[in-house]
């Protein structure tokens, strides 16, 4: 039962990715056939209402809510966790570890879609997605553009740190030994 969820968990990881991957390219085409016509897009078989995403009206239907209603490019981390996930059921060990992993994703998710939204503001794709629209809005509001920015350059920072914990090292400073008189400095 266990490999038969990580088996199903990879499949909703690359069927998400490849989803997520064609509607940057189609988002604009299918938009309209997705918004206009809602949860009953899907069962609707009107040769009218045709597609461009490679993964039909589901695929189309998927990334406009995760993507364009959700948190915008960040969605891609939903395929990390999916993945991770199926690898460790399949396999039956902890190759990675799932609750990290739902750590990362979580906290990625918010810093990621706020960032991108904040950076992309002027940009008619939904790179952070409408939450990181919304709560980007409601940062400028309260601190103003440089008080957001700085906030999250400084949460960016602490995100990274956090998830690779880089070890950060000064030179050590050389000393250079007086030359003494009639000593060979070659």
């Amino acid at each position: 039962t266990l490999k038969i969820i990580g088996t199903v968990s990879l499949l909703i990881s690359i069927f998400l990715f490849i989803a997520f991957v064609s509607y940057l390219f189609t988002w604009d085409d299918d938009q309209s056939q997705v918004i206009n016509r809602g949860i009953g897009f899907l069962f609707d078989n009107d040769k009218e209402n045709q597609v461009s995403n490679l993964l039909g009206r589901l695929g189309a239907y998927t990334s406009h809510n995760l993507i364009y209603n959700g948190f915008g490019l960040a969605s891609f981390l939903f395929c990390t966790f999916f993945f991770v996930v199926g690898i460790n059921l399949l396999f039956n060990r902890r190759v990675f570890s799932i609750w990290r992993n739902l750590k990362y994703v979580t906290i990625g998710l918010l810093i990621v879609s706020i960032s991108l939204s904040f950076l992309f503001s002027f940009a008619s794709f939904p790179y952070g997605g409408r939450v990181g629209d919304m709560i980007s809005s409601w940062m400028i509001g309260l601190m103003g553009n440089i008080g957001t920015a700085a906030l999250l350059i400084v949460v960016a920072a602490c995100y990274l740190i956090w998830q690779f914990n880089p070890s950060f090292h000064l030179p050590e400073r050389r000393t250079t030994l007086p030359v003494q008189e009639g000593e060979d400095t070659a």
